[in-house]
């Protein structure tokens, strides 16, 4: 009787030690559902002095896509600008050097596109794609959100 338990101590045992020993993927990343609560966010070159984009303000704000919603994974979740494409007058490789300077910035799942960009940029319309990433894992989210930019409301 005591073999038999010892026995079955060792089977289980080994069968535990197996499972603790399988290589598991590290994370996850969920974002085949990804989307911005504005899809088109309008920007404008001339905008009041009292508007927080003013560039006389003494740090105008950015024209923001908010924040991306539906992504889920295991942190740390990164996004990078992966592609841009222009029409209606725009400049895509114009708006990728604006993102290289820091006057458009990607940071925690929200695309932020400064009044120093806007002066620059070329009146049209900016459909950006991101790639969404963690460790082991990454996600294009394709054409995920559109800048427009005119030269007033």
């Amino acid at each position: 009787m005591k073999i038999q338990i010892i026995r079955s101590a060792l089977a289980l045992l080994l069968i535990v030690a197996g499972v603790a020993c399988k290589k598991v993927a590290v994370g996850y990343l969920d974002a085949d559902h990804a989307s911005f609560p504005k899809k088109e966010v309008q920007a404008y070159r001339k905008v009041a002095d009292d508007s927080p984009h003013s560039t006389k303000q003494k740090y105008p704000a950015p024209w923001s896509s908010g924040r991306i919603q539906g992504v889920s994974g295991t942190n740390p979740v990164n996004y990078l600008l992966s592609d841009v494409k222009a029409s209606d007058g725009g400049d895509a490789a114009r708006f990728k050097e604006e993102e290289k300077k820091g006057t458009i910035t990607v940071s925690g799942g929200t695309i932020n596109v400064f009044p120093a960009a806007v002066k620059v940029l070329p009146n049209g319309r900016y459909t950006v794609s991101l790639k969404v990433y963690n460790e082991g894992h990454t996600k294009i989210l394709t054409d995920i959100c559109t800048f427009i930019i005119q030269e007033e409301e």
